[in-house]
This record gives C-alpha cells, structure tokens and sequence, in this order.
C-alpha cells in the first residue's frame, strides 16, 4: 500500500488556496492538511469545511492524505476528517491512553457513517509533552487500530512544555525522543526521531540542509520525517529511499546466505562484511524497503501523468 511510504511528508493548511491548490505538484510522499497549529482560532471553522474538497485537491499527485486535528476540538475536528481518501489522523498532544481510545471509537463510527471500511484509518499520536513522553508505551498500545508512530519528544511545544530553548547545539531532546522511538520500536511499530540534527538557525527551506538531515536520518534507520517547506521535498524523499549500492548488498547477501544454507553453515564473509541471519534479516528489510519507494514513486508519477491529460483535456 503507498500510503506506507512516508519519506517526507509536509503541511498544508487548506485555508490557503495558494498551499493547497499547488500541493500536488510538489511530489510529496504525503500531505498533511492541517486544522491545528497553522489555522487561527476563527478560521478552525472554515478550515473543517474545506477538508473533504482539500483532499481530492493535494492528492492528485498520489501523495496520501493525513489530517492533523486539534486537541481541544476532537469532537469538532473528526467528522469534518474522516473520509475516504483520507489514511491517517494526527491527534496532537496526545498525553494518555484514553485519549487514543476515545479517538478511535468516534474514527470507527465515523468510518461506518461516511463509507470508510472500520479500522482503514490509522492513527498517529504525537507525543509533544513530558506527560505524553512517560505514558507513550500505554499510548501506543491502547487500541486495537493501526498506530503509527511519528516520533515525538522534540520541537517547539516540548520546548514550551519543558521550559528550554529549542535551537541549541546540542541534543536537549535525547532523552526524550530516544524513550518515545524505544517504546515504537518494543511494539514492533516503526519508530522515527530519536537522531539529533543541528539546525540553530531554525530555517526551514534550505535545500542542503535537507541532503544533510535526510543523510544522518538514512544512516540511523530512518525513513520518515515531516518538513516545512517545498524544497525539503526532493531531498528527504531520493535520501531516505534505499541507494543503489545498498540495493546491490542487499541482494548479494540473499545469494550468499542462500548458499550457506544449502551447505550447513551460518556465517561466512564478503569482502570483509560479514554475513549472517541478521544481515539476512537487514538485507530483506532493505529490499522490500526498496521495492516500496519504487511502487510509490512510480504511483505519483501516473498520478501525475493523469492530472496533468485531465487538465489539457479540459484546458
């Protein structure tokens, strides 16, 4: 499913026609039509109205569709979100397990009401306080719905939970994101944060930057991460996708361990690198990993190709 492929993924707020009307045409992985933080008070309202139309407007370039409410407003935000279309939903702040399961009772009656198959949708707790952070293992495993855990433990609302400043050149979050990715990562959900990247400008639109994180989030393991601005797009989703070399590896690996096997054994090396059930184990993820950036890339572009007949045909 491509809606598995997050590389990068950005927020559009569907207020502003110039964001959302442009959005597939940046090639985002996926886009996140935000009701929370970028949407003032008095603008919540009109914001709800405009998700279901938003939806079909930023996935015309097969980026999958998440929708990132607000804490307060759950029982406002949610019926004006859940739709077909629509993959996953964002609550904010998320701080206890009974938050996540009140969520998803309404998501499922909602999923009933508006011709979603119950369960489709998944969840995302984002985890932004202290109180969020020493809950997460409860938070994650607290209904029986599809989690998806986005990392958590780090940016400006942990900054103001906490008290501390937010671009410093150092990892005042390690603690922090590190417990939230172990308790992803014990749970068998993929995990994302936990790495620490120096950024104490706070700019957000800086191509290089975006080739230098997205090479420290590939080295660590990590395959997803949420950017602020267009130009972050092209390099998060080429840096976290498996290199050529890696795929060749990992394919070399499959031949020599199914060799040993045959022959009894269970570890030899290649060219100083050893390979064992754990560099099979590895090897399989990179390769299934591989296939699935290949399947979503090769989905935006017929979505794309589409788009594009569409609006010559009626141009």
């Amino acid at each position: 499913m491509t809606h598995r492929v997050a590389r990068c993924t950005m927020f559009v707020t569907p207020t502003n026609p110039r964001f959302i009307d442009k959005a597939w045409t940046r090639g985002g992985d996926v886009y996140i039509l935000d009701i929370e933080d970028s949407i003032p008070l008095a603008e919540k309202a009109r914001c709800r109205s405009l998700i279901r139309e938003s939806i079909q407007k930023a996935n015309k370039g097969g980026a999958s569709i998440y929708v990132r409410i607000n804490k307060p407003f759950v029982d406002a935000d949610l019926p004006c979100s859940v739709w077909p279309g629509v993959d996953r939903i964002m609550l904010p702040k998320t701080e206890t397990a009974a938050e996540m399961q009140y969520a998803h009772g309404l998501i499922s009656q909602l999923e009933k009401d508006h011709g979603v198959p119950v369960g489709y949708i998944e969840l995302s707790p984002m985890i932004e306080t202290a109180l969020g952070v020493v809950n997460i293992h409860e938070i994650l495993s607290a209904t029986p719905r599809k989690i998806w855990s986005m990392g958590g433990g780090t940016g400006y609302d942990m900054a103001v939970n906490l008290g501390i400043e937010m671009f410093v050149d150092f990892d005042q979050y390690a603690y922090t994101s590190s417990y939230v990715a172990l308790a992803a990562m014990s749970l068998g959900i993929e995990a994302s944060g936990g790495v620490f990247i120096h950024n104490p400008t706070g700019r957000v639109d800086q191509s290089d930057h975006a080739i230098e994180e997205a090479a420290i989030l590939h080295a660590a393991g990590v395959r997803q991460i949420t950017a602020l601005h267009p130009n972050f797009i092209e390099p998060l989703c080429k840096g976290l996708a498996p290199t050529e070399d890696e795929i060749a590896w990992a394919r070399t690996v499959l031949e020599v361990y199914q060799e040993l096997t045959l022959a009894g054994e269970s570890v030899t090396t290649v060219d100083g690198r050893v390979i064992d059930c754990y560099e099979h184990a590895l090897a399989v993820k990179t390769l299934e990993w591989g296939s699935a950036c290949v399947e979503k890339d090769r989905f935006k572009e017929k979505a794309l190709a589409r788009t594009h007949a569409l609006l010559a045909a009626t141009a």
